[in-house]
C-alpha cells in the first residue's frame, strides 16, 4: 500500500469534480529518483462517480514540495510553488483573455491543464508540507519526455522552440499594450531566481577543459553559474522560463515524429531576455552533431516564429531586428554558457535513477572527472570552443 498521502482531496478537486464523487483513489510515484529535483511528482488516478452512477476516472500530476529540507531551501519554494501557482491561476488566464481581445484564433495552450493548486489547509499565504499543484497527465495523452542523454532531433527542436517563441512573445505583446496589466498581473511574479553555490564543482568544470591538451588555456573561462544581473532590454523584454531544457518539455509523438508540444515546470520563470532561454536551451538539449550543423539555422528559425507571433498579436515589429536578436544572444552568452555548461555536465549527464543528495564535503577532482561520460565532455570541448570563438563567452 502506498504511504502518499493528499490531504483532503474532494474539497482540493472540488472545482474540477463538480456534483461528482470521488469513489477511489490511487497514487503513486510519477518520475524515476534523479528525474526531478524542486518538487515530488505523484501520479494521481481518481475514480469518480456522477449522479446516474456513472463513473469516470481523472488522470492527474499532483506536485508537492521536496522530501528534503536541503532542497527546499536550494529551491526557495516559498517562492516558487507561490509564483507557479500564479501562472496557472492568474497568467495564463490573463494571457489568453488578452489574444482573444485581438481576436487571435489560436489561443497559447502548451502547458498542462491545471485542476487545482493549493498553499495550505489553513487559507494563508505560507506555503507548507500541504502545498500541491494537480496538473493534468499529460502522459495519459501520449505526451512524453526524450531520453536527455541523447538530446532533440531537428525537427523536434524545431517545435519546442515554435512554443517558446509563443512564450515569451505573448507576454511582450501584452506589456506593449497592456503595461498596466502586465505590471499588476505579471511582474510581481517574475522573481529572479538564485541558483545553488556551485563554486565547488569548479574545478571539475575547469579540469574537463584541462583533459584536452589543444584547449587548455581555455579553462580559465569556466567561472562557474550564478545568474547574472544584467540589464533588461526595453525591447526584448518579457517572461523568461529560466530553466528550458530536455525534462521540462514534452512530446507527442506519431509514427516517430513529434507532432505536438508542452511546456513544464514554471516554478523559476523571472522577467528578463528571451535569448537567455533559447541559448540554454540550445546548449543544453541538443546534441553536439545537431548543433555543429544547425546552430544559426535554428537561432533564425526561433526568431522568425518570435517576429510572427508578435504581428499576430498587432506589435510593430520594426524594432525587432534579427540583427538586434542576435545582440541579445550576444549580451546573455557569457552567462548562459556558464549555466549551460554545469547544467550539460552535472544534470543532463548526471546519472540516471540517483536521488541527489547533500554534495561530499570534499570533492575529489580526479575522481569526479572519471564519472563524467566522454560524449559529455566532447560536447564540452566544442561548447567552450564554439562559445569563445562566436564572441558568446568572453
Amino acid at each position: 500500500m502506498s504511504d502518499i498521502i493528499i490531504k483532503d482531496l474532494p474539497a482540493l478537486l472540488s472545482s474540477k469534480l463538480g456534483t461528482k464523487k470521488i469513489k477511489d483513489t490511487k497514487l503513486s510515484n510519477l518520475t524515476a529518483k534523479g528525474e526531478n529535483f524542486g518538487s515530488e511528482m505523484i501520479k494521481l488516478d481518481v475514480t469518480t462517480v456522477d449522479e446516474n452512477g456513472k463513473e469516470e476516472t481523472l488522470h492527474g500530476v499532483a506536485k508537492t514540495l521536496p522530501k528534503h529540507e536541503m532542497m527546499r531551501q536550494v529551491f526557495k519554494v516559498q517562492i516558487t510553488y507561490t509564483n507557479e501557482m500564479a501562472f496557472y491561476d492568474l497568467i495564463i488566464p490573463t494571457l489568453q483573455d488578452f489574444q482573444r481581445e485581438l481576436g487571435v484564433k489560436k489561443v497559447i495552450d502548451w502547458f498542462p491543464e491545471c485542476y487545482a493548486t493549493r498553499k495550505n489547509l489553513n487559507g494563508s499565504d505560507i506555503i507548507d508540507d500541504n502545498a500541491v499543484i494537480v496538473l493534468e497527465n499529460l502522459q495519459i495523452s501520449g505526451f512524453q519526455n526524450i531520453d536527455r542523454y541523447i538530446g532533440f532531433d531537428l525537427e523536434t527542436t524545431k517545435l519546442v522552440l515554435r512554443d517558446l517563441a509563443s512564450f515569451h512573445a505573448v507576454p511582450l505583446a501584452l506589456r506593449l499594450k497592456k503595461p498596466e496589466v502586465f505590471e499588476k498581473v505579471i511582474k510581481p511574479y517574475c522573481v529572479p531566481f538564485e541558483p545553488m553555490d556551485g563554486t565547488s564543482f569548479l574545478p571539475v568544470l575547469q579540469g574537463i577543459i584541462e583533459e584536452n591538451k589543444e584547449i587548455a588555456h581555455l579553462a580559465s573561462k569556466i567561472t562557474g553559474w550564478k545568474r547574472a544581473d544584467l540589464p533588461v532590454s526595453d525591447l526584448f523584454a518579457t517572461i523568461m522560463h529560466t530553466d528550458m531544457w530536455t525534462n521540462n518539455t514534452m512530446q507527442k509523438f506519431e509514427n516517430g515524429r513529434a507532432v505536438n508540444n508542452k511546456l513544464v515546470d514554471f516554478q523559476a520563470y523571472s522577467y528578463g531576455s528571451p535569448a537567455t532561454d533559447v541559448f540554454f536551451f540550445l546548449w543544453s538539449s541538443l546534441p553536439q552533431e545537431l548543433l555543429e550543423t544547425n546552430l544559426d539555422l535554428l537561432l533564425s528559425y526561433y526568431y522568425e516564429q518570435f517576429v510572427n507571433v508578435l504581428k499576430e498579436h498587432k506589435v510593430d515589429i520594426s524594432p525587432y531586428t534579427y540583427e538586434k536578436f542576435l545582440q541579445e544572444i550576444d549580451k546573455v552568452g557569457d552567462s548562459e554558457f556558464q549555466h549551460a555548461y554545469f547544467f550539460h555536465n552535472f544534470v543532463v549527464y548526471g546519472k540516471k535513477n540517483a536521488e541527489m543528495g547533500h554534495p561530499p564535503p570534499k570533492i575529489v577532482v580526479s575522481h569526479v572527472l572519471k564519472m563524467i561520460p566522454l560524449k559529455a565532455k566532447q560536447k564540452s570541448y566544442y561548447m567552450i570552443q564554439e562559445c569563445v570563438k562566436r564572441g558568446w563567452l568572453k
